[in-house]
C-alpha cells in the first residue's frame, strides 16, 4: 500500500455570494422533518417557483428532497434523539434509490439538508442548538457516491424558526457551489479549508499526565497509548473486548497454529449446521487474541499503560471507569465500525448502530469527565466525514461528522478544549474493510507521520477541527467538482482543479461511459475569447477549446494526444462577447475517447481523445538565424493581444521556426487560482498561424495533436511544411512539448463532416 504526506488544514467560514432561486417548474419535491409548520412553509415557497410537492403514497418518486432533519434542542444525555427522524430519512432514500441511482440527467435529482448549529455550521460564536446535525452533513456529502446524479448540499441555519428558512431552502435546492453553506444575519458563508501549521507546545505531555483512550485496545488507537506511554504518561486503554486470561487452550498459539485451529471449529460447525455463530466466536478470538498480544507487549517494553474493560455507551460503566481515575488530565476518544455497505444492503438496526458506536460513547464519556479540569479532550474523527466518504459508508461518514459537530458544541459549552482530528486511511492500522477501495480516494499516511503530529497536537493549542488530507485528486467526483474550494494548498489541488475548472454544467453523467456539459467561455472569465478573428469577427482560439477537450476528457479517461480534428472556425465566432457549446465526451471500447462540440445541432468541432501515442524524436533545431518570413492573410487572424504573436523565420533546410513567449495561465483566465495548461497555448497557436497561412476555409481538419511524453515549457516553435509536422519544443532540453501532424492536408468542404 503507498503512502502519502498529508497536510494539516483547519476551517473557517468565508462569504460568499447569495443564489438567486431557479425555476423549479415540473420538480417534484419532498420535504421532510424540522420545526412544527416548517414543512408546509417550505413546500409553499417551493410551488411558488413551480415545483409540487411530493407526499408518500403520492406514487412515482420525487425528483428531489428538502430535508429539514432534526430541529428539536440538543438533549446530550438522549444520544438516540435523532433515531426517528433518521429513520424518515432513510426510508424516503430508499424508496428514491433505484430510480436515483440510475439517473444519467445531472440536473434532475437534489438532496438538500438543513442543519441548526449557529448559523455557520459550528464554526461560529453563539450556541449550537442542535449538533445531531452532523448526521446528516456526514450522510449528505458522501450520498453523491451512490447516487453519481444528486445535487446533495448542506445547509446550516441558527435557529429552525428561521423566517428566511423557506426563501434560503428554494435558493439553495438546485444551487451549486461547495457543499456545506451558512446563513446567519443575512450573511451566507461557505465552509472553506486553511492549511494550517500546528502550534508550539503549551506543555509536554509526561509523567504528570494520565490519559484515557478509549477504545483504544487496538490498530490506532493501540499504538497511540504506546507512544503516549512511551513519553512517560500514565495510559488507561478501554475496550469491549474482554482479555483471555491466558489459560485458554488458544491463547498461546502462533499464527499459523491458530488458523489451523479456527478451521477445525468452522469444520466442525459446517458438520452441525452452526457456521454463522462459529464464525461470529472465530471473530471473537480475534480480537481477544489482538488485545492479549498487544497487552503482551506493553508489559514487556515496560510501558505504564493499563487495560480497563469497558463499554463506553453504558453510562454506569462509564462512570466508575472515570471514578476510577482521579488524576486523569485528558480523554483521547476512539470509537467506530466501518461495514461498507450500499444503503438498500444496510439495515435501519446496522444503520443505527454505527452512528452510535460514535455519538453515544462521546457523549457517555464526555459527560462523565466534563467536571474534571482536563488539559485536552480529543475526538479521533475521519475525513469521511469532513469531506464525504466512499461507496458504503453513508453511515460511517454520518458518525464521524456527527462526532466533530458534537465536539464543537461540548468545546462551546464546557470550557474544556475539545479537539475533533479528522485523518485519512493509516497505512496497516486503520479499520476499513476495504483497505484497496480506500486507497483509490486517497492513498494511505504513514504511521510514524501519523503518531508524530496526533502527539503534537494534544500538546499544543486546539484548534476545534483539524483535518489532515492527503492527496486529492483521485476522490473528488463530478457531483464535488463544482464546490472544489479554491485551495492550492489542498495537496493533488493542482492536479484536480483544471479538470474541475474545465467541467462546465453537466448535464448527462454516465460515469467511465459519457459526459455531457454545457460550457462557456466570455471576454470577461476568459480574456483569451477574441483574441482571434474569423473573417474580422472575435472567436475562441482553438488552443483554449482544445485544452478544455483534453482536462475534460479526464472523468472518463486521461487523454494526451487528439486525432482526426474537424473544427469549424467559422462556428467559433463569439456573440455579445461570448460563446456558449454543449461538450459530449463518451468513451470507445479501444480505451479511446470520442470528444464533439456542438452548438445547437451543428458540429463545431470533433475528435478522438487517446491516452498516449509513440513517443515523438525532437527536431533537429536550424543552425542558422533564418530570414524573416510573413503569414499570408487567411481566414483567421491573430491579434496577439493576450497569446504572443511571434514572427517566423525560414531557414535554408526549410524549416520555419518562431520563439512565442508562453502564455501564463492567469492571462487565459480570469480566476483564481487559473487552472494550469497541458497545451503550450501561445506556441500552438503559433503554429496554427503559419500552418494556415494564405487559407481561406472556415472548415479545418488535423490529423494528429499530441503531448509530448514530458510537457515542458515550449519557447520554439517548428514547422517542416514539407512534410505537414511543426512542434513545439523546450529550446534548452530540446524536449518535445507538442506535435502537430497533418494540419497541410486539403480541407475542401467536400470532405465528409462529423454529424
Amino acid at each position: 500500500m503507498t503512502t502519502a504526506p498529508v497536510r494539516r488544514f483547519v476551517w473557517a467560514n468565508e462569504p460568499a455570494r447569495h443564489l438567486v432561486a431557479t425555476d423549479l417548474s415540473g420538480r417534484s419535491v419532498a420535504v421532510l422533518g424540522g420545526a412544527p409548520g416548517a414543512a408546509d412553509a417550505v413546500g409553499t415557497a417551493l410551488a411558488d417557483r413551480g415545483a409540487h410537492r411530493w407526499r408518500p403514497g403520492d406514487g412515482g418518486i420525487p425528483d428531489a428532497v428538502v430535508d429539514l432533519t432534526l430541529a428539536e434542542p440538543f438533549r446530550p444525555r438522549v444520544p438516540d434523539a435523532a433515531d426517528a427522524a433518521l429513520l424518515r430519512t432513510l426510508s424516503v432514500l430508499r424508496t428514491c434509490y433505484p430510480d436515483w441511482s440510475a439517473e444519467t440527467d445531472a440536473r434532475r435529482v437534489a438532496y438538500l439538508a438543513v442543519t441548526y448549529l449557529d448559523g455557520r455550521s459550528g464554526y461560529g460564536d453563539g450556541p449550537i442548538h442542535q449538533p445531531l446535525g452532523g448526521i446528516w452533513a456526514g450522510l449528505a456529502k458522501t450520498l453523491h457516491r451512490e447516487i453519481p446524479n444528486v445535487n446533495a448540499r448542506v445547509v446550516d441555519v441558527a435557529r429552525p424558526d428561521s423566517p428566511d428558512l423557506p426563501d434560503v431552502v428554494a435558493a439553495e435546492l438546485y444551487g451549486r457551489g461547495p457543499a456545506e453553506i451558512g446563513y446567519r444575519d443575512g450573511l451566507r458563508t461557505a465552509l472553506v479549508p486553511r492549511a494550517a501549521a500546528v502550534g508550539a507546545p503549551a506543555a509536554p505531555l509526561g509523567p504528570d499526565d494520565v490519559v484515557l483512550v478509549c477504545g483504544g485496545w487496538r490498530g490506532i488507537g493501540f499504538e497511540l497509548a504506546a507512544a503516549l506511554a512511551r513519553r512517560g504518561c500514565r495510559v488507561v486503554v478501554t475496550g469491549r473486548t474482554a482479555p483471555p486470561t491466558g489459560t485458554e487452550e488458544w491463547a498461546h498459539l502462533d499464527d499459523r497454529e491458530f488458523d489451523g485451529y479456527r478451521r477445525d471449529l468452522l469444520r466442525r460447525a459446517a458438520a452441525d449446521g452452526t457456521v454463522r455463530a462459529a464464525r461470529r466466536h472465530v471473530d471473537r478470538l480475534r480480537r481477544r487474541r489482538a488485545l492479549h498480544a498487544n497487552l503482551a507487549s506493553a508489559r514487556a517494553e515496560g510501558l505504564p499503560l493499563r487495560f480497563a474493560h469497558c463499554d463506553t455507551t453504558d453510562p454506569r460503566a462509564v462512570a466508575e471507569l472515570v471514578d476510577g481515575i482521579p488524576d486523569l488530565t485528558g480523554v483521547v476518544h476512539f470509537a467506530g465500525v466501518d461495514r461498507p455497505a450500499r444503503l438498500p444492503a444496510k439495515s435501519d438496526r446496522d444503520f443505527l448502530a454505527g452512528i452510535a458506536t460514535k455519538v453515544t460513547g462521546f457523549l457517555r464519556v464526555f459527560d462523565a469527565v466534563r467536571d474534571r479540569e482536563l488539559r485536552f479532550f480529543c475526538n479521533s474523527g475521519s475525513l469521511t466525514g469532513r469531506l464525504g466518504g466512499m461507496v458504503g459508508e453513508l453511515d460511517y461518514a454520518a458518525g464521524n461528522e456527527a462526532l466533530a459537530r458534537l465536539g464543537a458544541w461540548a468545546r462551546r459549552d464546557s470550557g474544556i478544549a475539545v479537539q475533533t482530528l479528522c485523518w485519512p486511511l493509516w497505512r496497516s492500522l486503520s479499520e476499513s474493510s476495504n483497505v484497496d477501495a480506500a486507497t483509490k480516494y486517497m492513498p494511505a499516511m504513514d504511521p510514524d507521520d501519523g503518531l508524530r503530529q496526533w502527539c503534537a497536537e494534544l500538546a499544543a493549542p486546539r484548534h476545534a477541527e483539524v483535518a489532515f488530507v492527503g492527496p486529492v485528486s483521485g476522490g473528488i467526483s463530478v457531483a464535488q467538482a463544482g464546490g472544489l474550494p479554491p485551495e492550492p494548498a489542498l495537496p493533488g489541488f493542482a492536479d484536480v482543479h483544471p479538470r474541475a475548472f474545465h467541467l462546465g454544467e453537466p448535464t448527462e453523467w454516465q460515469p467511465g461511459r459519457r459526459l455531457e456539459s454545457e460550457i462557456g467561455f466570455r471576454t470577461e472569465d476568459t480574456p483569451a475569447a477574441g483574441d482571434v478573428l474569423v473573417r474580422g469577427e472575435p472567436a475562441l482560439p482553438v488552443a483554449v477549446l482544445l485544452e478544455n477537450a483534453l482536462r475534460a476528457a479526464e472523468w472518463l479517461e486521461p487523454v494526451r494526444e487528439l486525432r482526426d480534428l474537424a473544427l469549424d472556425l467559422g462556428r467559433l465566432r463569439l456573440a455579445d462577447g461570448g460563446i456558449r457549446l454543449t461538450r459530449t465526451i463518451s468513451a470507445r471500447p479501444d480505451g479511446s475517447v470520442r470528444i464533439v462540440f456542438r452548438t445547437g445541432d451543428a458540429v463545431v468541432a470533433a475528435m478522438t481523445g487517446h491516452p498516449r501515442g509513440p513517443g515523438d524524436p525532437p527536431p533537429p533545431l536550424p543552425d542558422s538565424a533564418g530570414t524573416p518570413t510573413a503569414a499570408r492573410p487567411s481566414t483567421v487572424h491573430w491579434r496577439g493581444l493576450v497569446v504572443p504573436v511571434a514572427p517566423w523565420r525560414v531557414h535554408p533546410c526549410g524549416t520555419r521556426t518562431a520563439a512565442p513567449r508562453p502564455c501564463p495561465a492567469a492571462d487565459l483566465w480570469a480566476a483564481e487560482p487559473a487552472p494550469t495548461s497541458l497545451l503550450p497555448v501561445a506556441a500552438l497557436e503559433n503554429v496554427l498561424r503559419m500552418a494556415m497561412s494564405g487559407r481561406t476555409a472556415e472548415r479545418v481538419r488535423i490529423a494528429r495533436i499530441a503531448l509530448g511524453r514530458e510537457p515542458g515549457r515550449a519557447d520554439l516553435a517548428l514547422g517542416e511544411p514539407s512534410g505537414g509536422t511543426w512542434w513545439a519544443v523546450e529550446r534548452s532540453t530540446r524536449r518535445v512539448a507538442l506535435v502537430v501532424r497533418g494540419l497541410d492536408e486539403p480541407d475542401t468542404e467536400e470532405l465528409a463532416w462529423p454529424s
